[in-house]
């Protein structure tokens, strides 16, 4: 049974494609998804926003100085 020459492309072009996703997407995960929680407080007309690190146990207040700044930037409680 010969196939006919645009057929073959087609398939051998799909499965390269199919190939590729898996090469691409077989990097490692990072494990950063749900590592960081916010609690805030309400005094006097004021929100206070603390940020938490779960995995290290780092919590750090975040006010309008240090609002954009990264989390390692921020001086921690501590």
């Amino acid at each position: 049974m010969k196939m006919n020459q645009p057929v073959a492309y087609i398939i051998l072009g799909a499965v390269i494609m199919f190939g590729l996703v898996f090469v691409i997407g077989a990097g490692q995960n990072g494990t950063q998804v749900g590592r960081y929680q916010i609690s805030t407080c309400l005094k006097r007309d004021w929100v206070y926003v603390y940020v938490i690190d779960t995995t290290t146990g780092v919590v750090k207040f975040v006010d309008e100085k240090n609002e954009n700044k990264p989390f390692e930037e921020i001086k921690s409680l501590r």
